[in-house]
């Protein structure tokens, strides 16, 4: 999958680009799915460009209302507490 980087999502964002945000669940935290246009794009860690995982939704949700997104959908079917080794 193909990632978007911070600064992009808080662009589109902005410019109310962004039709759909979904919190994945995987194992051992969440990641961010962004559809925008016909693009669909995973949200990447800052410094290692790669997927960024957020331990705790709570931690996702501060983050999303932030950059200005406060609806979003969840997706827990592969979500698991433990850490994938």
């Amino acid at each position: 999958m193909e990632t978007i980087t911070h600064p992009t999502l808080v662009q589109l964002v902005a410019a109310g680009a962004v039709r759909v945000v979904v919190a994945v669940g995987q194992p051992g935290g969440w990641s961010l799915l962004v559809r925008y246009g016909l693009a669909e794009r995973a949200l990447a860690a800052q410094r290692s460009k790669q997927l960024r995982v957020f331990r705790k939704l709570d931690t996702l949700v501060l983050y999303l209302q932030q950059i200005g997104v406060s609806r979003f959908e969840v997706d827990a079917a592969s979500f698991s507490a433990i850490p994938r080794q």
